[in-house]
């Protein structure tokens, strides 16, 4: 480690920037956000720079460097594009044991500027010393990306229960206190904006820091590429203590998961057996009240045919902390990926979603608002009523030549999509034999995928 990382206080400390510049512009606007005394020097301004001195953020002296502008400084910034003038700021704050970054020359510094992750109390400073810039604004990419925009609330909230937790809770159980604290519910209720809950759960921890109970998660997968995944659904799948799963989701969203978390099927699969709903909600119930982080992790979207509904009914009747983490639902992922949009401006209106799941060896539909003209029809899991499902179309006044297609496996690598008409296209794709799960579109847009479908679909 050739550099040490520390933070400086800022507030209310003199600073000066040498250089005018749209470069000087960047800098002045971080020291701005800290609250320092900033002096600008420089014989000509840019109009960043002049919009923050008219809010009083900044001092401007219209005029060359002189070495006495360091003195009584904490830190000076050279930024004026011309080296001999910025290795005068340099030798000028080497004089006066002033802190001094020259911009885009780690040979004239004695600090450096990191790329920052801001969320608000939460500073993530990312450094290389100066000889590879690039580098640490790709690495804070990454980490902005990683880290929950929540994070700046959940900072404050444990800032202001700290005090109290330190009284409450002998010193040599402070740090399991806190580690549980932080590996339990409270961040996501916080995060959340359940600061109430948050509060019970936290004096719960402090009584007895065995007794936390634990956070069920409704994360939905999306349809099946991992890389459809939002950023919050990942983050809670590499915290899951316990993962139930169904058939809906794919092996490489699985993969996502913490490497330790234990993985339960409790999907089921046509000709198999399945769990019962009411067995889901007890197992969902049994790991909370074990203190354990729990994820249902359901194919698409918690709450599009996912019975995300039912499980948080249980959830709540019984007091358990939950939240719902959204996913992409087939239909809109599945569509995409085959090239098929689900609206039009002159062929479809409206989108209409529904599930093709056989009842009784029939599928159940509205089938006359189903046939109707100026809309897209989107079934899910229908492979087994397929025929039943095109034929009861058209026997209520659909098109039999309106357009349709199946999606087997939709996202994935193994993708692969049947078009026909709706008239044949069950027989179509009973010939091509498609594995489940699938997603069938009905409408005139499927005409469009010819225009929109990948090259060599």
């Amino acid at each position: 480690m050739d550099t040490l990382p520390l933070s400086l206080h800022l507030d209310g400390q003199a600073c000066v920037v040498v250089g005018g510049g749209a470069v000087a512009a960047r800098r002045v606007e971080i020291l701005a956000r800290t609250g320092a005394r900033i002096t600008v020097v420089a014989p000509d301004i840019d109009a960043g720079i002049a919009r923050l001195a008219d809010g009083g953020a900044v001092r401007l002296e219209q005029r060359r460097f002189v070495d006495a502008d360091v003195h009584g400084v904490l830190l000076a910034i050279a930024a004026t594009g011309d080296r001999a003038v910025n290795r005068r700021v340099h030798a000028a704050c080497q004089a006066s044991g002033v802190l001094v970054n020259t911009v885009d020359d780690p040979a004239l510094c004695t600090a450096s500027f990191p790329s920052i992750v801001d969320r608000g109390p939460v500073t993530v400073a990312i450094s290389t010393g100066g000889s590879a810039p690039s580098l640490a604004r790709h690495l804070r990419e990454r980490i902005e990306a990683a880290l929950p925009a929540g994070l700046d609330r959940l900072a404050t909230f444990l800032g202001s229960r700290r005090a109290d937790i330190n009284r409450a809770v002998p010193e040599n159980r402070r740090r399991r206190v806190w580690d549980r604290l932080l590996d339990g519910p409270v961040p996501e209720l916080v995060q959340a904006g359940a600061e109430e809950a948050a509060d019970a759960a936290l004096a719960r921890l402090v009584r007895d820091p065995a007794a936390a109970s634990g956070l069920v998660s409704l994360v939905g997968a999306g349809p099946g590429d991992p890389d459809l995944l939002t950023l919050r659904a990942l983050r809670t799948l590499q915290r899951a203590d316990i993962v139930y799963h169904d058939n809906l989701v794919s092996a490489a969203v699985l993969d996502r998961c913490r490497r330790d978390a234990e993985r339960v099927y409790v999907g089921k699969r046509r000709a198999f057996g399945a769990r019962r709903q009411a067995e889901i909600n007890e197992l969902l119930l049994a790991g909370a009240r074990a203190g354990l982080r729990v994820v249902r992790l359901k194919g698409g979207d918690p709450f599009v045919f996912g019975r995300g509904g039912e499980e948080i009914e249980t959830l709540r009747e019984h007091g358990i902390h939950f939240e719902v983490v959204p996913g992409i639902t087939a239909a809109l992922g599945c569509a995409a990926y085959a090239g098929i949009p689900l609206t039009h401006r002159d062929w479809a209106q409206s989108v209409r979603f529904v599930t093709g799941h056989l009842s009784g060896g029939e599928v159940n539909l509205d089938w006359p608002e189903l046939a109707r003209p100026g809309q897209t029809l989107v079934v899910y899991m229908g492979l087994a009523g397929l025929a039943e499902l095109t034929a009861r179309l058209v026997e209520h006044g659909m098109a039999p030549d309106t357009p349709a297609a199946t999606i087997s496996r939709g996202t994935l690598p193994d993708q692969a999509v049947v078009t026909a008409d709706l008239a044949t296209l069950a027989a179509e794709v009973e010939r091509a034999g498609l594995p489940g799960p699938t997603t069938t579109i009905v409408g005139r847009v499927v005409a469009l995928r010819d225009r929109f479908g990948p090259a060599g679909a």
